[in-house]
């Protein structure tokens, strides 16, 4: 009888463990997935009003580029195979160098 109050206090005591790290780690602004699941290629630039990139990490295996719209702050996958898309990358890029 103690051995089975023994093996499910363990397995209550891990399952608390498990429940607090998943918490722990999305109160830190941490996704544990991907933020893309469909991505845009049209070109859409004129719309943008700023853009974010997310280079792959051990949640997510893709590089991940989020522009916000103008206007209705709406934000959008792109796709960063699109050439335009790589344009607008270079220029961010540019522009953050010194």
């Amino acid at each position: 009888m103690n051995c089975k109050i023994f093996a499910v206090s363990i397995i209550v005591f891990l399952a608390f463990q498990v429940i607090c790290e998943g918490m722990s780690l999305g109160g830190l602004g941490v996704d544990q997935r991907c933020r893309c699941i469909e991505t845009e290629s049209r070109r859409i630039g004129k719309l943008i009003e700023s853009v974010e990139l997310f280079p792959p990490s051990s949640h997510c295996k893709d590089t991940e580029i989020i522009a916000t719209l103008k206007g209705t702050g709406q934000e959008i996958c792109l796709e960063p195979a699109a050439p335009w898309v790589k344009k607008v990358i270079e220029k961010i890029i540019a522009n953050k160098a010194p």
